[in-house]
This record gives C-alpha cells, structure tokens and sequence, in this order.
C-alpha cells in the first residue's frame, strides 16, 4: 500500500521539477560583467584574433617548407602493365621476324634521389624570411588584441558615460515635474503670481527632457548590444555592466618619457617593421642566389621485371621490361633568364625600401600619439575639478530659482535657464571623467602597454 502511494507522489516531483527547469530556462540569462571580464571574452572569442592566429599558422608552414628544403628529394615512380614475350634466344634468332606477342606483365619502379649541397643563400633566406614572418604574424596577434581592448574600453566607459547622462537628465525631469505640479496647483487655487505662460515654458523644457532621455536610452540599448555582439554573447540576454558610474582614472602616469621608450619598445607595429625588414632583407638575398648556380648531389635508380621475359646481363643492352641499374652523381643547375632575375632582386628590394620608409613615419607617427594622449589626460585631469565646481555652483542656482518661483518671485524662464546651465556644466564634468579614462587608455594602447596590463 505504502509503495502504491509513493509512485503517483514520485511522479508529481517529476513532473513539477520538469516544469520548473524548463521555465528555468525560458528565463533569459542574466550576466553582470566588469571591465576586465569584458575584455577577456571579447578576447577570446573575436574572429579578429583568430584571423591572425592562422596568419601565424600560414608563416610557419613556410618556415616548414623552408627548413625541408635543405633535406634530400625523393621521387619516385611506379608503373605496371602488359608484357610482350622475350626469350634470350630472340638476341640472335634463325627467323628474324619474331612476333609479339603479350603473354605476361610487368612492374617498375625509378627512384630519384636530389641532396642541395650548396645554394648561395637561397634556402637559408628563405627559411630567415619565414622566421621573421612568424615573429610578424605574432605581433600582428597582438596590434589586434590591443585594438579590441581600446575599442571595448571605449563601449564600457561610452555605457558608463550615458547612464550618468540619463541620470543627469532624471534628475533635471524631476525638478520640472515638481515645478509643473506646484505651477498647475497655483493655477488651480487662483494664486495671485499665478501664470499660465509660465505652465506652458515648463512643460515646454519637459518636453526637450524626455526628448534627451529617449535619446540616451537609444544610446545605451545600442552600446549594450556592441558589448554583447564583441563578446560573442547569445543574442536576447539580460546583459548590464558591473560599474554604474564614471570615476576618473586612479593611476597616475608615468613620466611622458618612460612611455615614448617603452612604444618603441613594445608596440606591436615597431616589432612587425623590425621583422618585416630583417624579412625583406632575406627575401633580397635568396632572389639573388639566382645568379648563381645550385650545386647538389644526386642517386638514380631503376628496376623492372616481367613475368615473360628473361634477365639479360650485358651492360649494353637494355629491356625496359626486365632491368636494374643505379648511378651516383653530382649536378649543378643554373638558370640564364637574361633580366628576369634582375628585375626580381630590384622588386625585392623596391619591397624593403617601402618598408624602410614605413617604419620611418612610425618612427615620427607613434611618439607622437603618445604625446596627445599624455597632454590629452592631463587636460582631462585638470578639467575635472573645475567642471565639479561648476556644476555644483549651477545646481545651487537651480535650486534657489526653483524656490523663487514656488514663492511667486521668480520665473519659469531663470528655472530653464539654471536647468540649462547645470545640465550642461554637468555632463561636461561626466565628459571630462570619460576622457580622463579614455585618454589613459590611449595612452597605454599608444605605448603598448594594454595588453600586459590583462596578462
């Protein structure tokens, strides 16, 4: 009996634990993430990365090809097929018109054996030149990741940015809210100060408000959905970020100096022109070893045998079908092309050339990126208490113009006017707080600093 009761009970469990699961899971995921977490997903998961991660991949199957081309070449050959009949007698036969006839098959096989003994530089260019290309796709790896990083601060500060935005715009909507309430309410009683001009300017300011807000919230929807889509998120999460206000940046710089030396130092592109040239260079040198001619070592082989057809061992006479022989040798090749290899080592060469004076505006561009971003936080820095101290003196006006109207000697105008001004000093604070940070971060992308900071 007790066994009768529990089954029907089990079965409920069941049921009802299925059902709340699957609502479980009809509830969209909800994900709160920091700045750092933000950068390591986008990381991982950005096809940016992976692009270049099979450049890498694409250079050191070169660097395999070239390292292989000083081991030896086999070839080989092997074939079978039908056999005409031969005797040893047939060498000196009484009817001296044999017929052919195939009554068998036979196999054979050739091997090909080339050892390069010396080149003039060609293999060992080419395997420097695959190096060095390694080394480019692997700096190419990380100018990526550090761009990802720059563009995901600028989407987390740009989100931080807005939200203090919207708040701002709250707050300056409440202030009119009551103003309107407190105008509509005079106007109802028959107030002597009463007026309806004024109602009508309030609403009007309330109006460019919602306007801002509705803007603002456009801003932030799509800033959130940038996140989302770089960090490789499903689409339809609940997704918000884990700070929920602008501070200026709390580390202090360096002096200007240190991160002009550590750019050229770290800075992925810096290191791509390096090996880009080193890799030019090698390209030059095994161009011109196509002057000179290739030296190598070789072994031939070759054996056959027919099921119809007798072994002869006469070293001047030949069977195709029944055969061995071998020989050891060394060759040299050399190619005239009267000019082709000419114009190869002056393309080689246009190639470094045009690398060289690439690295030479890098020399000039990248310093100087370091600089605007060092002057650029340092304004930033500067702006910041002068826009608190502002915005703090406006809110003061707008407080004591709000309080002359409720009292009926003030106008709706000096509450738009204050309401203006303070929504204007404000969001430039919060926009100075914004490039505070966002001037740090160029600085460390321009440095190349970045991306040890998430290592």
């Amino acid at each position: 009996m007790k066994a009768v009761i529990r089954v029907p009970i089990l079965v409920c469990f069941i049921f009802f634990g299925y059902l709340s699961f699957a609502h479980a899971q009809d509830k969209p995921q909800n994900i709160v993430l920091n700045l750092e977490q933000c950068i390591k997903k986008a990381v991982d998961v950005s096809p940016e990365i992976g692009e270049s991660l099979q450049e890498e991949e694409v250079y050191k199957s070169k660097k395999a090809q070239a390292d292989s081309a000083a081991y030896p070449q086999i070839e080989v050959l092997a074939i079978a097929g039908p056999s005409p009949k031969a005797r040893r007698e047939q060498l000196n036969p009484v009817d001296t018109s044999v017929p052919i006839v195939v009554t068998g098959v036979f196999g054979s096989t050739d091997v090909t054996l080339i050892q390069p003994v010396y080149t003039f530089g060609k293999i060992s260019g080419y395997k420097e030149a695959a190096s060095s290309g390694i080394k480019v796709a692997r700096a190419g790896v990380e100018k990526k990741t550090s761009e990802i990083i720059l563009r995901i601060k600028e989407l987390y500060y740009g989100l931080l940015l807005a939200k203090d935005m919207k708040n701002l715009v709250l707050e300056i909507k409440d202030e009119l809210v009551e103003s309107i309430k407190k105008a509509e309410k005079q106007i109802e009683i028959g107030s002597p100060w009463a007026d309806e001009v004024n109602l009508y300017k309030l609403r009007a300011f309330l109006g460019e408000a919602e306007r801002n807000l509705n803007e603002i919230e456009k801003g932030i929807a799509m800033t959130k959905d940038a996140l989302i889509t770089s960090m490789g998120l499903p689409k339809g999460v609940k997704f918000d970020i884990a700070d929920q206000s602008l501070t200026p940046e709390n580390k202090m710089p360096d002096e200007l100096e240190q991160y002009i030396k550590k750019s050229a130092r770290l800075r992925p592109e810096f290191i791509q022109l390096k090996e880009g040239l080193n890799a030019k260079n090698a390209l030059i040198n095994a161009e011109r070893s196509n002057f000179y001619p290739q030296l190598f070592l070789g072994l031939k082989a070759s054996i056959a045998g027919a099921t119809n057809r007798d072994k002869i061992d006469n070293p001047y006479i030949y069977d195709y079908f029944n055969h061995s022989s071998g020989a050891v040798f060394m060759g040299l090749k050399w190619s005239i092309d009267f000019g082709i290899t000419g114009g190869r080592v002056r393309e080689a060469e246009a190639e470094y050339n045009k690398l060289t004076e690439k690295k030479r505006f890098a020399d000039e561009a990248i310093p100087l990126q370091v600089r605007k971003a060092y002057a650029d936080m340092q304004e930033a820095g500067k702006n910041i208490p002068e826009m608190e101290k502002a915005y703090r003196n406006a809110r003061k006006w707008l407080v004591a113009a709000v309080a002359n109207f409720d009292l009926g000697i003030g106008e709706a105008k000096e509450i738009a006017d204050a309401a203006t001004v303070y929504g204007q000093l404000k969001a430039n604070y919060f926009r100075s707080v914004y490039n505070h940070r966002m001037s740090f971060a160029n600085l460390l992308y321009s440095a190349g600093m970045d991306i040890r900071e998430i290592k």
